[in-house]
């Protein structure tokens, strides 16, 4: 919009200065269509202010977006404008002093397509509007009106556009909502000659007025902000329609970003769809009483006719924005359900709460002792994490759903945290939500914006539905660890300990066990070695299935094996008595495979040694002598747990120095690789090559030509035994 003003003296010559300062303002502005209408009135209109109000004079010229609008102010409110005929002016003078019409005003009202006075104590201004327009014929001669004649002559020209002919144009042209928002404004302050304008829209659940556009208000960039209260923006009368506010600084409550702007007198106009007040359009001027019945009839015009399109675009965004949240929910509970650590989930959280509904996020978790601590932060600028952290470490936030600053001035004063940047943070709007889960306080999620922002409705919903998301995965996060470390736990004990492994007298030996990909299951492979009186034993063995019931029978047979070992029964009697011992204790038919065996020296040390082994449905161990030779060793017998009426045999194998011992489970064996299996000539073939190799050496060549041959293909439970004779 272009202005240009300029001061007169009342003067007889006033008239034609002014006649010269608009038409040189019009060429200046490249005005196409002809400017008599305009200059006409200018002149009648200084004419009529010179002679009745003897005071100071000013012009105003604007150019609005389609029309050009000229006020001429004077010193003299208490000197009221006379009637006109049958017409009214847009607001009544204070007084009448029983003067007749002039020539002026007259022609305005024939001319102009909109004309009006308004008052304020210090002046009284008189404005026209003559909207942009062509002449139908441009060779036709336009007659020049005589200022003698009172009678306007009859001139050809073209249908005059209705003030809302831009909208209409805009309403067709399927625009977005925010860019019909901002056209409306724009239109609505040149409709009604006013200095700013606004669209007020009722949010989703039409508790709030949320302020979308606005023009004049401010000089930077226009932000969208709530109105809770009618402090700054009036709602409709009780009966729907218009609502004219003379002088908004006698209405107190509204004194804020009106007021704020300079803005003095306000109409505004409902937007009604089925009987629904679904926004508010206003237009508001720097002038007291600047509007009248008139500029409200047309207001709410306009207002009728964007209603409805209006409602469908906010539909058609709220929608929008409802998709984008189950997106965004769905999104992240893909995120948080992919992770079973309580440290990864904390940090997802942050970064897609901060990606999506805030400028910076913290989440604090709950002991079991109920103990609160700061997990993770995160700010969108990441010079502020710092600060953050040392701002919610120090005062922990408390419980809020309704976006407000989280700590009083005083708090943040008294905690010592008087930096500038740390007062305008802690000021900004937040939420803090707990992290509930099955009534357990599991956290809290902490949320916050910039100072000049705010939460939307939609914002809080959304805040709200993901917290519940997190708790969720920070539920199944803690199940999970604790399950784990139960695991782990058990396992151990169904291991020997490294230390306490005995040292045998000319034998190397090692060991390896690797469960299976679940870390919260217990595997069911197991091995042991420990030592008697005059005798060193080994055990491996493999219980059917996973889980606390394999872990069960593991236990009884590792126990079970050490106690009648220590008695000093053969391995064929232990065999029969575990093998009992499994059928009275287990309920859920587990069958287990076992290779044990006893060593004793042949002699002095360096000189071989005596096993006797019984092999009870287990895998054959394998003997490897220095030519690199793979030999097996004993025969296969009935499996423990299975059967009551069975034998069991003790066989002695002496195995001389040099040679190496190995014994596995069927994880080993059975490792596949797509659709080949490793199987017992591929596991001779690799342990062929390990000849000359100490026992850990062994058992590394194996478990690498293993990862070789099926890369992350161990599903089973594996266990190894590796005996290398001195």
């Amino acid at each position: 919009m272009k202005v240009s003003q300029r001061e007169f003296s009342p003067a007889p010559e006033t008239a034609g200065e002014a006649r010269v300062f608009v038409r040189e303002t019009l060429r200046d502005w490249g005005i196409e269509y002809p400017s008599d209408d305009i200059i006409l009135l200018v002149s009648e209109l200084v004419t009529n202010a010179v002679i009745h109000a003897e005071s100071t004079l000013e012009l105003t010229v604007r150019r609005l977006s389609a029309a050009v609008e000229v006020i001429v102010a004077d010193r003299a409110p208490e000197r009221a404008v006379p009637k006109v005929g049958p017409l009214t002016v847009d607001t009544a003078p204070p007084a009448d002093d029983g003067r007749d019409g002039g020539l002026g005003l007259a022609l305005a009202a024939a001319i102009a397509s909109s004309w009006g006075v308004s008052y304020s104590k210090e002046d009284k201004a008189v404005w026209f509007r003559i909207e942009d327009e062509k002449v139908e014929d441009e060779d036709t001669e336009r007659p020049v009106l005589s200022p003698p004649d009172p009678v306007r002559p009859h001139r050809r020209r073209s249908a005059r556009p209705g003030p809302w002919a831009a909208l209409e144009a805009a309403l067709s042209a399927r625009l977005t909502l925010p860019e019909l928002l901002d056209r409306t404004v724009e239109y609505a302050r040149s409709a009604l000659g006013g200095d700013a304008a606004y669209i007020a829209l009722a949010t989703t659940d039409e508790t709030e007025w949320e302020v979308r556009a606005a023009t004049g208000l401010t000089n930077g960039p226009w932000r969208p902000f709530r109105s809770r209260t009618e402090e700054t923006f009036p709602s409709a009368a009780p009966e729907p329609g218009p609502v004219i506010n003379d002088d908004l600084m006698i209405a107190r409550a509204h004194r804020g970003r009106l007021a704020g702007a300079g803005m003095r007198s306000l109409v505004t106009a409902p937007l009604i769809v089925e009987g629904r007040i679904t926004g508010l359009i206003g237009v508001a001027s720097r002038r007291i009483r600047h509007f009248g019945t008139t500029a409200a009839r047309r207001l709410q015009e306009g207002a009728d006719r964007i209603a409805l399109p209006m409602e469908r675009a906010r539909l058609a965004e709220v929608e929008l924005a409802r998709r984008a949240s189950l997106s965004f929910l769905a999104e992240a509970s893909d995120l948080l359900t992919g992770t079973l650590d309580e440290q990864m989930t904390s940090a997802l959280a942050a970064q897609l709460a901060t990606s999506r509904l805030g400028s910076w996020c913290a989440v604090h978790t709950t002991t079991e002792l109920g103990i609160s601590r700061l997990t993770h932060t995160v700010h969108r600028n990441e010079n502020y994490n710092d600060m953050l952290r040392t701002l919610l470490g120090t005062l922990p936030p408390p419980e809020q759903r309704e976006p407000r600053p989280l700590w009083t001035r005083g708090q943040l004063l008294s905690a010592g945290l008087d930096d500038e940047l740390t007062l305008e943070m802690a000021e900004s709007p937040a939420i803090s939500i707990p992290l509930v889960a099955h009534s357990r306080t599991l956290g809290r999620l902490t949320l916050g914006k910039d100072p000049e922002a705010d939460f939307t409705r939609e914002d809080v919903d959304v805040a709200d539905d993901l917290a519940q998301r997190v708790s969720s995965a920070m539920e199944n996060a803690r199940l999970y660890a604790n399950q784990t470390s139960m695991s782990e736990a058990l396992q151990r004990s169904l291991l020997p300990a490294k230390e306490k492994e005995p040292t045998i007298p000319g034998v190397d030996h090692a060991v390896f066990y690797r469960p299976a990909d679940e870390r919260t299951v217990v595997g069911g492979d197991f091995y042991d070695v420990f030592a008697t009186d005059g005798r060193w034993c080994f055990a491996i063995g493999d219980v059917c299935g996973t889980g606390p019931a394999a872990a069960a029978v593991t236990g009884l047979a590792r126990h079970t094996l050490r106690a009648l070992a220590r008695e000093g029964y053969s391995p064929a009697h232990i065999m029969h008595r575990l093998n009992l011992a499994i059928l009275e204790e287990n309920t859920s038919t587990r069958f287990l495979t076992m290779l044990y065996g006893e060593m004793t020296p042949l002699g002095a040390p360096g000189e071989g040694m005596r096993i006797r082994l019984v092999s009870a449905g287990h895998p054959l161990p394998l003997r490897l002598n220095q030519e690199g030779e793979v030999t097996t060793l004993g025969t296969s017998q009935p499996l423990l747990g299975a059967f009551e009426d069975v034998g069991f045999y003790t066989e002695t194998v002496e195995v001389s120095p040099g040679g190496v011992l190995l014994a596995v489970t069927d994880g080993v064996t059975e490792r596949r690789s797509n659709e080949d299996m490793l199987g017992d000539e591929g596991l001779q073939r690799i342990f062929s090559g390990c000849s000359g190799l100490t026992a850990q050496a062994v058992i590394a060549r194996i478990d690498r030509d293993l990862e070789e041959f099926a890369p992350g293909g161990h599903t089973d439970d594996t266990a190894m035994l590796v005996l290398r004779f001195l």
